[in-house]
């Protein structure tokens, strides 16, 4: 709890929005299709960051939806959110500026994230969406700069 309250020292949540939304459903086939097999399709997390003036960043945080290779009449689904923010704490060194980015933002921002995407499929005619997948933003991060 302590290292939440010493993140939120580090940086200030501006504004957190849908950027962009992708349903590509190319007929009724592929939305039977879709829905029926939704939980055998992989659901993956892009996250890329951008600066701009004044110390603000925006976090893109990119899920995609995609259809396994056995399923013919597949759909195309992406949901990207972005997080901006502002670094507060000018004392950060480049390695915790990054772990801000790519660990705690969204960590902190997850539920948030699940919450719009099931919401989204929901409401697009997959009634039986859930994301309920689980992401340790720490993990992702180690692996990605073990090296």
């Amino acid at each position: 709890m302590n290292e939440t309250n010493n993140d939120q020292k580090k940086y200030e949540v501006v504004a957190k929005y849908i950027k962009d939304i992708s349903f590509e459903i190319p007929s009724p086939d592929s939305f039977v299709d879709a829905a029926q097999n939704l939980g055998s399709y992989a659901t993956k997390l892009d996250l890329n960051s951008n600066p701009y003036k004044n110390n603000l960043i925006e976090l893109n945080c990119k899920f995609l939806l995609e259809a396994p290779e056995n399923i013919q009449n597949k759909i195309h689904a992406e949901v990207c959110i972005s997080i901006v923010f502002k670094l507060t704490d000018s004392k950060m060194t480049a390695d915790e500026v990054k772990k801000t980015i790519l660990v705690s933002i969204p960590s902190e921002h997850f539920e948030y994230m699940k919450d719009i995407v099931t919401s989204l499929f929901q409401k697009s005619g997959f009634k039986n969406f859930n994301f309920n997948k689980t992401i340790d933003f720490e993990e992702l991060y180690k692996q990605q700069f073990a090296n």
